[in-house]
């Protein structure tokens, strides 16, 4: 099993990063194979909403590093979103991410109004979701979890699990931090549960 993990922190030694990386861990622990991309390392030129690629299936903009991105989640076998919280909300970064996933999107109309969205992306892929925040609660995570929702869908990928993890101000991502039993043993997990499927391909 081959993991791409999409980090939307600057920081790569931050509380994001070190709970992604203990996901990685316990991944590798039975087998799988992972690479780290650190957003903040990509020139990623925001959406211009021009609907190109609802037409074309690739985007306009070719002058950025997203293509790099987008090899990325077609090669892999299982994803992990990362963000930390700033503001109250997932990072610009995460976000300019998620736009520009919309290539893969396949808008679907019904009844000339409602409208749902499919992937061009074949099904049957797992995502893992990471999300951190500072100083506030666990009810920060509700939209960030939905734009997570909104970018798995767009991949056709299995939003197969949260990791989220509040107030690290006072308690930051550390070895010794219950979540990170949590972490190691959702990347065991991922690869149990979903590694011979890709293994076959």
């Amino acid at each position: 099993m081959k993991i791409a993990a999409f980090i939307g922190s600057a920081n790569k030694n931050g509380n994001t990063a070190k709970t992604v990386k203990q996901i990685l861990a316990g991944a590798e622990s039975k087998g799988a194979t992972s690479e780290i991309f650190y957003l903040c390392d990509y020139l990623i030129k925001p959406c211009t909403g021009c609907r190109y690629c609802e037409k074309k299936d690739v985007c306009k903009i070719t002058d950025d590093d997203v293509h790099i991105l987008h090899k990325a989640i077609r090669e892999n076998d299982a994803f992990i979103l990362g963000t930390p919280t700033y503001y109250g909300d997932i990072t610009g970064q995460f976000k300019q991410f998620v736009d520009r996933c919309y290539p893969f999107c396949k808008p679907i109309k019904h009844d000339g109004e409602k409208m749902t969205f499919g992937s061009i992306l074949p099904a049957g892929k797992p995502g893992i979701f990471v999300a951190i925040s500072g100083s506030h609660g666990p009810e920060v995570f509700d939209s960030h979890i939905k734009v997570a929702g909104h970018c798995f869908n767009d991949l056709n990928v299995e939003h197969w699990r949260n990791i989220l993890v509040p107030y690290t101000t006072w308690t930051p991502v550390s070895p010794e931090h219950p979540i990170m039993e949590e972490a190691f043993n959702t990347g065991v997990e991922l690869v149990e549960t979903f590694g011979d499927k890709s293994d076959s391909k």
